[in-house]
């Protein structure tokens, strides 16, 4: 009994050893646990902080970045600018300097340097797009101001400041169309989710957008179209001995019909006419070695749309032909009045015209000379009556001059 109680006693102690070697792993256990919590959430933390640091660094790098790129568009924009100030004051007094030696216009080299009169469609064209590209640079200067007063923030186009009462340049009014086209269908389409409409051009007219409308548009085309057909089938039905046309019915291909009708019917009235110049009044042909041109469709009797197109574009070509030998007058003008040996002799181009220009001439006069000698040695001496005719009127011209002389004298 007395064993029996000293063993139980024995595995009362071990059990009891053992509960607390599991409350000390227990508690190591939950001390590393929460270590090990405390450290994930200090690197996260880290980790964040880090990456805020990351992506402030890489903003400023790009904020500066966009602000030196702008401070060199101010460079390249200033530079251009009194380039092109500097060519217009010049350009100013030649016309001055020219009109008062009563010429209409200064000799010129870019079309849109013509006289107003005498300006053709380069010239309009480079005006216009001169124009064009003039504000789309002072738009640009005007933004890099902005971006390197803001810092190197971007600026956009269409969100320039109106501070000083500007308005939008041509790519602020660009991007401003493009943004409302592209909200506008944004809008439209969210419009037409949120109420379930299939089609575009089923929305309200003051909802519907660029899609709304563009259907909306060739909705309508198609149901003239089809009314059209539908009226042409009942006329149809009705006439069963003739064959309703198209052009017998107001629509589309009515009016596509009677064009290309308008062009066959010219061209066979021209193909007529220059079969008639082949036969003489009595209708009998000429000779099969006459030729004659064929008739152009602007020189037509009845021109037809091929002869009003054709005239439109010989005309324009006639005015560009034109604006351009104008031109080349006034090129070769210019390179005249302003060749480096007549206007700096003293620098290196004008020093190499002179020279090649002396080389160049050098055979020529010395063939003039040449051939004058020639002449010289050819002559024959002059007969006795063209000899006393020659001394009698060298012996006048002497008689005058002395009478001349006498009367300054007593002047």
């Amino acid at each position: 009994m007395e064993d029996e109680k000293g063993d139980g006693n024995t595995n009362n102690n071990n059990n009891k050893n053992n509960n607390n070697k599991d409350d000390q792993d227990d508690d190591t256990t939950g001390s590393t646990t929460t270590t090990t919590t405390t450290t994930t959430a200090t690197s996260s933390t880290t980790t964040t902080a880090t990456t805020d640091d990351d992506d402030l660094l890489s903003k400023q790098t790009k904020n500066a970045g966009l602000k030196r790129l702008a401070e060199l568009s101010l460079q390249d924009y200033q530079w251009r600018s009194d380039v092109w100030k500097t060519n217009q004051a010049d350009r100013q007094v030649e016309q001055s300097l020219a009109r008062m030696m009563g010429e209409e216009n200064a000799s010129y080299v870019r079309p849109m340097d013509a006289s107003e009169r005498s300006i053709g469609p380069l010239g309009v064209w480079e005006k216009t797009s001169v124009e064009w590209l003039s504000q789309v640079l002072e738009e640009e200067a005007h933004r890099a101001e902005q971006i390197v007063r803001l810092g190197g923030s971007l600026v956009r186009p269409m969100d320039q400041l109106d501070e000083d009462g500007r308005q939008l340049g041509p790519l602020g009014q660009l991007e401003r169309r493009l943004v409302n086209f592209f909200e506008s269908i944004r809008l439209s389409e969210t419009e037409r989710t949120k109420n379930a409409i299939l089609r575009p051009k089923d929305l309200d007219a003051s909802k519907r957008g660029p899609l709304g409308e563009a259907e909306l548009q060739a909705s309508q085309a198609l149901q003239v179209f089809f009314q059209s057909e539908q009226i042409r089938a009942q006329l149809q039905s009705k006439i069963q001995d003739s064959i309703v046309r198209p052009i017998d019915v107001p629509g589309p291909l009515g009016d596509f019909e009677m064009a290309v009708l308008q062009i066959v019917q010219a061209e066979e009235q021209r193909q007529q006419q220059y079969k008639a110049q082949l036969q003489d009044e009595d209708g009998i042909p000429y000779s099969p070695a006459t030729r004659y041109r064929p008739i152009r469709p602007m020189n037509a009797n009845v021109p037809g749309p091929l002869g009003e197109l054709e005239q439109q574009a010989t005309e324009f070509v006639q005015r560009l032909t034109q604006e351009e030998k104008q031109r080349l007058r006034n090129i070769q003008k210019y390179l005249d009045d302003n060749r480096p040996m007549t206007k700096s002799r003293s620098t290196m181009l004008g020093t190499l015209e002179t020279v090649v220009v002396g080389i160049v001439r050098a055979p020529i006069l010395l063939y003039q000379i040449v051939r004058r000698v020639q002449t010289l040695l050819e002559s024959e001496p002059l007969d006795e009556i063209d000899a006393e005719i020659l001394l009698r009127l060298q012996q006048q011209q002497q008689d005058d001059d002395d009478d001349a002389d006498g009367r300054n004298r007593k002047r």
